[in-house]
């Protein structure tokens, strides 16, 4: 893992992402913040998760070590952003 992709870093970009795709404020996304319940995630949470992957992954990508990626199979089981963000590092 870069030294720059720490875990708060990656939580960063989670958020920024969050705020994007969700139309939230950054600074309410925390590691505890559940998709579905706290975001009101609709039917359409696998697209907007999955969107919100695509967004982290190509902002971390070029910083990760080669190969990284989310992988679309395991975006599903990921109930809260502290899941999102602990998968990302775990692949960094």
């Amino acid at each position: 893992m870069s030294p720059a992709l720490d875990e708060t870093a990656v939580l960063g970009v989670v958020q920024q992402a969050v705020a994007t795709v969700l139309e939230r404020d950054p600074a309410s996304v925390t590691r505890a913040t559940r998709f579905r319940e706290d975001l009101l995630a609709d039917s359409l949470a696998l697209v907007e998760i999955v969107e919100i992957a695509e967004i982290v992954e190509e902002t971390l990508a070029p910083l990760a070590r080669e190969g990284f990626h989310n992988r679309d199979e395991d975006l599903d089981g990921l109930a809260t952003v502290g899941e999102a963000v602990d998968d990302a590092v775990a692949r960094l």
